[in-house]
C-alpha cells in the first residue's frame, strides 16, 4: 500500500504533453494513452523522484483549494492508478528523475 512517506518515480518510457490545463501521458513501449486533469498534470510536473507524497501534497495545497489531508488522499489514489498502469514506481527512498524523455 502506498503511503504519504513514499516517493513517486516516473517511468522513463512515459511521455507527457500538456493540453490546455489537462495533460496526456503516453507509454511509449505499449502505445497506451492516459489523460490527467489539471491537478494530475501539475502533480506529474512536480514529481521528480525526490519528494515524498506528503511534500507533493503540500505543494498542491499552495496552488489549489484543497486541504493537506485531501491532497494526500487524492495523490495516493492517483499514484495507485499510475503504478497499476506502470507509469510510475513507488519507492521508500528518493531517486533522481529518470523521465528526461518524458516532456513533449
Amino acid at each position: 500500500m502506498i503511503n504519504r512517506d513514499d516517493y513517486l518515480i516516473k517511468d522513463n518510457e512515459v511521455l507527457f504533453t500538456s493540453m490546455g490545463e489537462d495533460a496526456v501521458l503516453l507509454h511509449v513501449q505499449r502505445g497506451d494513452y492516459y489523460s490527467l486533469n489539471r491537478v494530475g498534470a501539475r502533480l506529474w510536473l512536480l514529481t521528480d523522484g525526490s519528494k515524498k507524497i506528503c511534500d507533493l501534497a503540500t505543494e498542491i495545497t499552495h496552488e489549489f483549494d484543497i486541504t493537506q489531508e485531501e491532497a494526500e488522499k487524492d495523490i495516493i489514489e492517483l499514484a495507485e492508478q499510475l503504478a497499476k498502469e506502470g507509469l510510475v514506481k513507488v519507492g521508500e527512498t528518493p531517486q533522481d528523475d529518470q523521465a528526461s524523455p518524458g516532456s513533449a
